[in-house]
């Protein structure tokens, strides 16, 4: 898929191997931004070094380089003499990025409808089907994992390296901030498994002019989502 790097690792980083640094440093990346993404972190939460480290089983080190590249996919902020935080967006931040993502995935559902339709549709349909799986279960940081697959698919198969590395970078502040909509809410869930048949539906059909006004519908919900959450978070 497009954000590989998003995949839960299983083994704990371990040092210690001759040349294993950057590779290493790169598992250390992946796992912190797995916890973010998967909101083990809170939006705005003090990190720090020691303890990441003492969790990873790593030397500081590799969590700083980790820091530091995390800082740069807008996941982490560092700040001189206070430390580092997980991003915390305005809701101004946040409709920039749902306006980011209307762009993106509405030129990407055309592209890939061209170029590679039956393996998107395949991919979405698949999607669709494991969000319906976790939706049933009750499982909120499942649906979510597959909600983002199910975007993944419409970017990926555009078959256009620029679009898909300018969805990428933002893709880890997109998954984070999916995960803490979705989790606090069922009905939320609901709408967005509607919306993803929907899509799939008209895209299968060749109804490019509907999915796109569905996917820009639907990524508008992230935008209205965070702000219902955080006015409930802050009622004055």
């Amino acid at each position: 898929m497009v954000i590989s790097a998003v995949q839960r690792k299983q083994a704990r980083p371990r040092e210690g191997r001759p040349g294993a640094s950057e590779n290493l440093t790169t598992r250390v990346t992946d796992a912190i931004r797995q916890s973010i993404v998967d909101a083990e972190f809170e939006l705005g939460e003090a990190l720090s070094e020691s303890s990441l480290a003492a969790r990873l089983g790593v030397s500081r080190t590799p969590v700083r380089e980790a820091l530091t590249t995390l800082q740069r996919q807008g996941l982490i902020v560092i700040r001189p003499q206070s430390g580092s935080f997980v991003f915390m967006p305005s809701e101004e931040d946040v409709a920039e990025l749902c306006e980011f993502r209307r762009l993106i995935e509405t030129a990407a559902l055309r592209l890939a409808y061209t170029r590679l339709r039956a393996q998107a549709l395949a991919q979405m349909r698949e999607a669709i089907a494991a969000m319906e799986a976790a939706h049933k279960a009750d499982d909120a940081l499942a649906y979510a994992r597959a909600d983002a697959t199910f975007h993944e698919a419409i970017v990926e198969n555009s078959a256009n390296r620029y679009l898909i590395e300018s969805y990428t970078l933002a893709s880890g502040r997109v998954s984070a901030l999916r995960t803490r909509n979705l989790s606090v809410s069922t009905p939320l869930r609901r709408r967005s498994n509607t919306a993803h048949r929907a899509i799939a539906a008209a895209f299968e059909k060749g109804n490019l002019p509907e999915a796109e006004q569905l996917v820009d519908e639907h990524v508008l919900q992230m935008a209205i989502g965070f702000r219902a959450l955080r006015r409930a978070e802050s009622p004055t």
